[in-house]
């Protein structure tokens, strides 16, 4: 979490051009139409509210997401860009239970900041189901990506598997114990504990979030209690409009 201006600083233009400047390159265009849109939802005296949640907001542009997991990536032991001076076989894949999750985005932005976009790095890069058939075993290693892991109660899951969904947990598709990794571009401290525990993977990720981190935790210092429920009550509020939209 970033530190938010002091109450009642004025939203003028320079803070204006901060918010631009920072979520620049976000999926969606930034305007000042989308940030008065933001900003409307805080009627009266919370817009100052509304503006600093906005000062908090941590934005990773793509171009720090792929150099994180490049970094990431070159201190995995055994791993060097040239095949022939890598210690065993090494596969790349999402870490998601279905197709279309963050797991795809986050291994593209890792394949491009790699610098192994070419048709000839293609076995390195494989889906879910392709992990049995590549019988990688103890002197291999496979690297899972995502991009944020909270509680770890996700991460575990897929890992696991979910009888009940009857969804086969990658734990399942490994047989040969292959060396196991997951990287993500950030995670809270109770995730990263939580799936070390729980699971045979090691954890890398580029920022380690504290409690103080959660805006809703007693341990963030940023917001007053009062103006937690009051920020609370707005997004749950928004939250619902979004929701009667998708139905209509």
């Amino acid at each position: 979490m970033r530190t938010p201006k002091a109450r009642g600083r004025l939203i003028d233009g320079g803070r204006m051009k901060s918010w631009h400047d920072r979520f620049d390159g976000y999926r969606v265009v930034v305007t000042d139409n989308r940030i008065r849109d933001w900003l409307g939802n805080f009627r009266g005296e919370d817009a100052d509210l509304g503006a600093r949640t906005l000062d908090a907001v941590t934005f990773w542009k793509p171009e720090d997401i792929e150099t994180a997991l490049r970094k990431l990536v070159s201190q995995l032991p055994g791993w060097h860009p040239s095949k022939t001076k890598r210690q065993g076989n090494w596969r790349f894949l999402a870490y998601s239970i279905s197709a279309g999750e963050s797991g795809d985005s986050m291994l593209h932005r890792a394949r491009t900041g790699l610098g192994l976009a070419g048709k000839k790095h293609d076995q390195l890069f494989i889906h879910k189901s392709e992990l049995m058939r590549a019988k990688l075993g103890s002197e291999d290693s496979v690297v899972f990506f995502d991009d944020f892991a909270g509680t770890g109660q996700q991460a575990c899951r897929a890992w696991q598997g979910d009888p009940e969904t009857q969804i086969t947990g990658l734990a399942e598709l490994l047989p040969g114990n292959p060396k196991t990794y997951l990287i993500l571009v950030a995670a809270g401290q109770r995730a990263v504990a939580r799936i070390g525990q729980e699971t045979n993977l090691n954890v890398l990720t580029s920022q380690v979030l504290r409690q103080a981190d959660d805006i809703f935790s007693s341990d963030c210092q940023h917001f007053t209690q009062p103006e937690k429920n009051k920020l609370h009550r707005h997004l749950m509020s928004i939250k619902e409009s979004i929701r009667k939209l998708g139905k209509d």
